[in-house]
């Protein structure tokens, strides 16, 4: 449990029984890092709530189903962990579950790239609809992958080499998301591609750095749980052991509070780039301005969080993170509060939202540094998977926020106005991050965290 992180390791268990010159080997560092900056640069070319959302509001003015959209990758991949974990739980050798769901998952946005040519989306709604399932299909193989994928990085590298991996990898990522952004700019222009080509070619590119990606999975050596773990098992099941943590790991349980509140922003975010086209009137192209602000916020942000989780751990970049990310939802509501800030200084509230953008950029490359690592370090290995899989999966319940977005701003719109109802949803997005702030502040550090 999450509670005995305060104890002493063991010396016989798990990675730290492992020399470090044999887990921390040149390939598995190489193979981490360039995962994941190739798997950074795909999701730089179709960011869920600016370019997917961008696409889907060229295909209806629903607010309930922009929300879906803006939604289904997130519950996608979070609420399915759960299964993934217990798939994984206790497995000695994990491998095979990353590599046949990546192969799977990456095929699903080919498909919506020829989907795109063949039928020039005259029919809006299917379009939309296909494109729902093909994010959900890409992210329910990639839940399964990405359970086992971080226990895998437990084992292959220490807690440091880790925390480094992570931030190069991500922070070369971010360098190709802002070519990508630059590419978004150029395709989605007036004088660029037609509607729906420039979107077809976004996902082809997505899809390229996807296949990229998992060429350098494939050179991954595992490092299997050591039998030291894996005869601890025993015969309780994954259910037992799941209850016992839910029940009586209170640590673990402010961590899933936390997770929950800071996560409800997505309920607001879903709907920054939305609100200020709306309000402006702002062309298609501004979506590659808005996914430049979003990888160059990310470029600082894993920077800074890389190197304070080298020198504080993952429970500082979670303090740090959450606090950072107060002030996107407050930025977002002083202007939607102040429709003559928008009216009057137009060139003004949209720095503003680039700035919010570029402030979630910079959480996002927090997450894998912070809430994503703080269990590998927390939780006993045989019980990892599990841990990471049930905080993943709580923060699927979060992600289903923005439908209530919509539904809201849909509702208040209709009786009251447009401002007040991105007001409200502004306001309490701001509120339940700030209040997830306040949980984190209790979490103990880890033992393993360095």
């Amino acid at each position: 449990m999450i509670t005995e992180i305060e104890a002493p390791a063991s010396p016989d268990a798990g990675p730290a029984a492992t020399p470090a010159a044999a887990q921390d080997s040149r390939r598995n560092f190489l193979a981490f890092s360039g995962d994941m900056l190739t798997f950074m640069t795909g999701l730089s070319f179709i960011p869920a709530t600016i370019v997917l959302v961008g696409m889907a509001s060229r295909l209806t003015a629903d607010k309930a189903l922009l929300g879906v959209v803006a939604m289904a990758g997130s519950v996608a991949w979070f609420l399915p962990q759960i299964i993934a974990a217990r798939i994984v739980h206790g497995k000695k050798r994990q491998k095979g579950y990353l590599v046949g769901a990546s192969l799977i998952g990456r095929q699903a946005y080919l498909v919506m790239a020829i989907w795109l040519l063949t039928t020039r989306a005259e029919n809006p709604l299917l379009t939309v609809a296909v494109l729902i399932i093909c994010i959900g299909i890409f992210h329910i193989c990639d839940s399964l992958a990405g359970v086992a994928w971080f226990d895998m990085l437990s084992r292959a590298l220490s807690p440091r080499m880790r925390g480094r991996s992570v931030a190069i990898g991500n922070l070369l990522g971010l360098f190709g998301g802002i070519g990508a952004g630059l590419i978004v700019e150029r395709v989605l222009s007036p004088d660029g591609l037609p509607f729906p080509a420039n979107y077809a070619v976004l996902f082809i590119c997505a899809w390229a750095s996807f296949i990229a990606s998992f060429i350098f999975i494939l050179f991954i050596k595992e490092t299997p749980m050591s039998e030291v773990e894996h005869s601890q098992l025993g015969e309780s099941h994954f259910l037992a052991h799941l209850m016992e943590a839910v029940k009586t790991d209170r640590v673990f349980q402010r961590l899933m509070l936390a997770r929950i509140f800071t996560g409800i922003e997505i309920m607001a975010a879903a709907f920054y780039v939305v609100y200020i086209r709306e309000r402006l009137q702002l062309p298609d192209s501004i979506l590659g301005v808005f996914s430049i602000a979003s990888v160059a916020g990310g470029i600082v942000g894993i920077a800074f969080f890389g190197w304070l989780g080298d020198r504080l751990g993952p429970r500082g970049v979670i303090r740090f993170s959450v606090l950072l990310q107060v002030f996107a939802p407050g930025l977002a509501l002083a202007v939607a509060a102040f429709p003559a800030l928008a009216a009057q200084m137009p060139s003004t509230a949209i720095t503003l939202f680039v700035a919010v953008l570029a402030i979630n950029g910079g959480v996002a490359q927090a997450g894998m540094l912070g809430f994503q690592s703080y269990p590998l370090d927390a939780a006993p290995e045989r019980h990892r998977a599990m841990y990471i899989g049930v905080l993943n999966s709580v923060g699927g319940i979060v992600s289903l926020t923005p439908v209530l977005g919509g539904l809201l701003l849909d509702g208040i719109t209709a009786s009251a106005s447009s401002t007040l109802a991105y007001s409200v949803v502004f306001g309490i997005a701001a509120v339940c991050v700030a209040a997830g702030l306040v949980i984190s502040l209790g979490l103990p550090r880890p033992a393993r965290s360095l």
